[in-house]
């Protein structure tokens, strides 16, 4: 029972890990995984990475291979929003007047972790402030979300 459950959870930790570290400039080694894991209490060893990996890739997760020295590599590169698709988002939402400056930023950085970690401090420190005149008033962005409410049970 133990072994089963450690299992599931080494699988999600692994993808948690290579969605959110690696990109095509930044693959991780089969060391560096199984050190990742460690660190997170979860027994890994190295020859089990090529079979999580490969059991990922047949669930549908697209986790990439390459070599990096002498050792495998491994990386996501398919992900929902291209860089550019996230930096128009950020962009708009720190456009938008009628979200407060604290709700900007709050939403900007959960819009750059849709890119991986080293991609979204790229595009957090390249963000454009715009001469936005924003409200105060945190309840306009709370009224957006009732609103949506309303018009989804109205269908």
């Amino acid at each position: 029972m133990a072994y089963t459950v450690m299992t599931k959870m080494k699988m999600l930790a692994l993808w948690e890990i290579l969605k959110q570290d690696t990109d095509q400039e930044h693959p991780i080694t089969t060391n560096e995984i199984c050190d990742r894991l460690a660190a997170r209490d979860i027994p890994c060893e190295r020859k089990s990475v090529a079979v999580d990996i490969a059991l990922l890739n047949k669930c549908g997760y697209e986790v990439m291979e390459t070599k990096v020295g002498k050792q495998n590599g491994y990386y996501v590169e398919d992900r929902s929003f291209s860089i550019a698709e996230i930096k128009i988002l950020m962009d708009a939402v720190q456009a938008a007047s009628f979200v407060t400056q604290k709700k900007a930023a709050a939403l900007t950085e959960k819009i750059a972790c849709l890119a991986s970690t080293r991609k979204a401090e790229m595009l957090q420190s390249g963000l454009i402030r715009f001469n936005t005149r924003k409200h105060t008033n945190e309840k306009i962005y709370y009224t957006v979300d009732r609103l949506e409410s309303a018009i989804q049970k109205k269908n």
